[in-house]
């Protein structure tokens, strides 16, 4: 199952709204300072959908994740199975 882990800060939340607006993405968290962010296929999103400029777009994926390959662009991200 593709994963993605988010820091729990202000700056990352944008990005696990719009997974919660999605939809099938499971959220779980905050936990341990972080949010984990599980899809049974491909997990993907749009930088477009959480309003995060480039910079901070680039570092919420330092956290970590789970998966195939992790495909990040300015414009969106994939974690393939």
């Amino acid at each position: 199952m593709p994963t993605l882990f988010v820091l729990d800060v202000a700056e990352f939340r944008p990005l696990v709204e719009a997974a919660r607006k999605r939809g099938g993405i499971a959220i779980e968290g905050p936990r341990a300072g972080y949010f984990r962010l599980t899809s049974s296929g491909a997990l993907s999103l749009d930088r477009a959908d959480t309003g995060m400029i480039e910079a901070v777009w680039f570092g919420a994926f330092t956290a970590g994740f789970k998966g195939g390959s992790l495909a990040v662009d300015s414009t969106r991200f994939t974690i393939a199975p």
